[in-house]
Formats: structure tokens, C-alpha cells, sequence
């Protein structure tokens, strides 16, 4: 926490520190001028239409290899299986159906702005990249049906569900500025012996985080700084967990790092912080557990 007070201090310092500014402005638009020539490499092309197809092949190459590896795709015939949602019983204690949530939510999002980036617009852009995205997750889904884990219309509606909000908050700005669907996710020592992390979700919460940072009034204030909480974790659910079993609904305030790094103008921690939630970066509550 140190850290974070630090940056804040030196972010957010007096003229007497002109010096030290001016470094740092020159050395953040050095830094993003190379991640954004590392970011057009890896594009491949400026086609759109190409790129979309290019993408949603590497994406399905991808979980492809790692449904083969881990989840034993092709051991069963395929077969439908009806999961429980958030009851006590369940496989995951739920954390597979936010996981699946976040999963296409994020994976929209990143094919969108990919697209985008190649020239469409945000309409075009949003539509092809979460309809890609749910798509890919579709697949997991089919790849699943020929394992134990059997095709899950469960998954399959909470991956519709994170595709939808990906579309609407791409397409809304003024929401999209309010709102972040992140996971924060430390891996547990019981996954190390097992090897996907994709499942180890007594280390994972999802939670949406609503910004005071939307707020115009509020951008150049302090209390752009902060943010409201609200996720879910379950924990002792999986086969090798070691911990007992539980489950979370919880609110919490936090420090935004996202709007930090948007203070530090930093573009690609910025991008990250709208996904990713460090730890101790937020005090908690339970709402509802058991």
C-alpha cells in the first residue's frame, strides 16, 4: 500500500517538482508510443474482415489446446448436462457461471476493440467482436459436450449474458465510464499441483466495480480516486481445494487503480485495471455468505 501512496503523491505533487514532471511526461509518452507500435504488430492485418477471422481462429486454436490438455475434451460422447446455478451443492459453488460471465465479457471486449482498431466503428466493431466472442465460448461449450463436463446450458446463457453487457457498454460511453467487470485472482497452492488456473477458483472473486470517476464533476478530484464493489467467490469447491467450502456475496470501497492510471496517463494500465483487481486494494464486507 506504500506503493500506491507514493505514485499518488508524486501524481498529483506541486510545481516544485516541474523537474520531475517533465521527466515523467517524456518518459509515459515514450513508453506509450512503444506499446502501441507492439500493439499494431500484433493486428496482423489492417483488414477488418480478415483480422476477424484471423482472431477468432487463434482464439478457438487456443481453447482448443488447452480443452485438449486439461479438461480431456474428446474422452466422452457428446452429451448435454444440466448444472445447478449458486446452490450449496453445486460443482463450483457458482464461480464457473461468473467465471464463464467474465470470460466472454472480456474476450468481447478484447475482439471488439480490435476490430475497432482495424477501422470499423464502435457500432460494427461491438457487434462483430461480441458475437465472436460469444461464439468462441459456444465452442467451449461443444468441446465440453465431449468431456465429463458435458454441454452446459447454464454456461451457455451466462457466457450470452457477459457478451450482451460487453455490447451495451462499448456502445454507451457515458456508462462505460461508470462501470468495470474484473477478476482478481492470486492462484492457491493446491492449483500447483494441478495446473489449470482457468478452474482454480478458490483464488478468483469477479466483481463489477462502479466508478465515481463517470462523474464529469468528479474527474479532477480526489474522489475520482475512489469506487464501490459489489462480487462473488466461492471457495473448497474443487477436487484438490484443501480449504473448506464456502460461498460470497459481497460490497466493498475501494481505491480506483484504474483512474489512477488514467491520472498517470499510462494507457496500458489502464486497460488492465479495468480488468484485473489487485488485491488489498479495497476494504470488504459480507452481504450474504455460507
Amino acid at each position: 500500500m506504500r506503493y500506491i501512496i507514493i505514485t499518488i503523491f508524486f501524481l498529483f505533487s506541486s510545481s516544485s517538482f516541474a523537474d520531475f514532471n517533465t521527466t515523467k511526461n517524456s518518459f509515459i509518452v515514450d513508453f506509450n508510443s512503444q506499446t502501441d507500435t507492439l500493439y499494431r504488430h500484433t493486428l496482423l492485418t489492417t483488414d477488418p474482415a480478415y483480422g476477424l477471422v484471423a482472431d477468432h481462429l487463434i482464439t478457438d486454436a487456443f481453447i482448443f489446446y488447452w480443452g485438449k490438455k486439461y479438461w480431456k475434451w474428446g474422452t466422452k460422447s457428446f452429451h448435454f448436462n444440466s448444472e445447478p446455478w449458486f446452490e450449496k451443492d453445486s460443482q463450483t459453488g457458482g464461480s464457473d457461471k461468473t467465471g464463464h460471465f467474465y470470460m466472454t465479457y472480456l474476450l468481447s471486449r478484447v475482439l471488439s476493440s480490435r476490430m475497432e482498431d482495424r477501422g470499423w466503428n464502435v457500432y460494427e466493431a461491438s457487434l462483430a467482436g461480441t458475437l465472436s466472442g460469444l461464439l468462441a465460448m459456444t465452442l467451449l461449450e461443444v468441446g465440453d459436450g465431449t468431456s465429463e463436463y458435458g454441454f452446459s446450458k447454464e454456461d451457455l446463457i451466462a457466457d450470452t449474458l457477459g457478451a450482451t453487457l460487453s455490447y451495451i457498454l462499448r456502445t454507451n460511453p457515458r456508462l462505460d465510464d461508470f462501470i468495470d467487470i474484473r477478476l482478481e485472482y492470486l492462484p492457491t497452492k493446491d492449483y500447483l499441483s494441478n495446473g489449470d488456473n482457468t478452474t482454480d477458483y478458490s483464488g478468483m472473486r469477479h466483481l463489477a466495480a462502479f466508478k465515481l470517476s463517470g462523474f464529469e464533476s468528479l474527474k479532477k478530484s480526489y474522489w475520482s480516486l475512489l469506487e464501490f464493489q459489489v462480487g462473488y467467490y466461492s471457495r473448497g469447491y474443487r477436487t484438490y481445494d484443501t480449504v473448506p467450502k464456502s460461498q460470497h456475496l459481497y460490497v466493498g470501497v475501494g481505491l480506483s487503480l484504474a483512474d489512477l492510471a488514467r491520472r498517470s496517463q499510462i494507457n496500458v494500465l489502464k486497460n488492465i485495471f479495468e480488468f484485473y483487481q489487485p488485491g488489498h486494494t479495497y476494504v470488504e464486507t459480507d452481504l450474504w455468505s455460507r
